[in-house]
């Protein structure tokens, strides 16, 4: 029998809901210490009244690097007239993302890394974005 070459989760799956409002640094999904994680999911959203770019860095445990620039459309995810923003299926990230056979965008995380996000200019008064992330280990 062939061996199973995709990711088999175990234990919890990890998901969080990160809050932008400055262009502070910011942990927006923190990958296991000692075993790689997967991120499935990576989106974006915002009530802001104008367009807005995020800035995504991975962080080894040490320092950060940027990997992306994603823009964010105005009020993204926040009215059913514009989605939020798959930031995994973005092409400013493209280099990084893997897809499976059913063709499921997604990333890998060596132990000990992270994806942290800024948003790279002050947002509109009162302002806000949202990152949802979610993944797992494998």
């Amino acid at each position: 029998m062939a061996a199973n070459t995709d990711p088999i989760f175990i234990g919890s799956i990890i998901g969080k809901i990160t809050e932008l409002s400055d262009t502070t640094e910011t942990v927006v999904f923190a990958g296991d210490a000692t075993e790689s994680t997967r991120v499935d999911v990576l989106a974006v959203s915002t009530d802001d009244t104008a367009d807005k770019d995020l800035i995504i860095l991975f962080h080894d445990g040490t320092a950060s690097r940027t990997a992306a620039l994603v823009n964010v459309p105005l009020s993204s995810g926040n009215t059913n007239a514009i989605a939020s923003v798959n930031v995994l299926g973005s092409s400013m990230l493209a280099a990084q993302i893997m897809t499976d056979a059913s063709g499921n965008t997604f990333l890998n995380l060596p132990p000990g890394w992270s994806i942290r996000a800024q948003e790279a200019a002050a947002p509109s008064t009162g302002k806000k974005m949202w990152v949802f992330a979610r993944g797992g280990k494998y």
